[in-house]
């Protein structure tokens, strides 16, 4: 189901419907205040406020036409009336790194995880609203339009800052690797990367 449609069910007092929304959304929308806010109890009060203003003022969701952007919106614009600073965001290595199989031995493990980690310190080196957007993107799953409303940049220019993080990262990470990551042996980690870089 849509979140479009849940908002027009949550909009005719279908509590099921809130509850399918918030459990769907709830994580994602904490990770994405958490570009903003650097304590994990603050961005839960922050989301947790948001669907609470969402229910009280559910009379008028079935007139949203952005679900999606509706409350990545509302989140942003609470995180900053609530600490007016962005903190940057620490990608859980652990969250990218999950183990592919019981036949991957631990030294594939280990290398693995010492490039996730290469790769999250090179996005966190990135300039601060080309991190912001590659994040978004690439992470929090949205498209160049939806991260153009949110930040009110045109998507022209979300285009060309996502174009040059990715060019960055492959660059740095085939100096690190000392060959392409394309040319990667481990199938499902080379998949990972692309998934991210490309």
């Amino acid at each position: 189901m849509t979140t479009e449609k849940l908002f027009w069910q949550i909009a005719e007092d279908d509590k099921e419907a809130f509850n399918t929304l918030f459990r769907a959304w709830y994580e994602r929308l904490c990770r994405f205040a958490m570009h903003y806010l650097d304590s994990r109890g603050d961005v839960e009060e922050v989301v947790s406020d948001v669907f609470v203003a969402l229910w009280q003022g559910r009379k008028s969701l079935d007139t949203v036409k952005k679900a999606e952007t509706y409350l990545f919106v509302a989140v942003k614009n609470r995180c900053y009336n609530y600490h007016r600073k962005i903190v940057p965001f620490s990608v859980d290595i652990e969250e990218q790194t999950d183990i592919e199989s019981t036949t991957e031995n631990p030294q594939q493990n280990l290398e693995k995880e010492e490039l996730f980690a290469k790769l999250d310190a090179l996005v966190e080196a990135l300039p601060e609203q080309r991190r912001l957007i590659f994040k978004m993107i690439k992470e929090d799953g949205l498209t160049a339009k939806q991260t153009a409303e949110i930040l009110n940049l045109s998507v022209r220019t979300v285009e060309s800052q996502i174009y040059k993080a990715i060019k960055t990262l492959e660059k740095e990470i085939t100096a690190y690797l000392g060959y392409s990551p394309r040319k990667i042996r481990n199938t499902k980690l080379r998949n990972e990367l692309m998934g991210l870089l490309w």
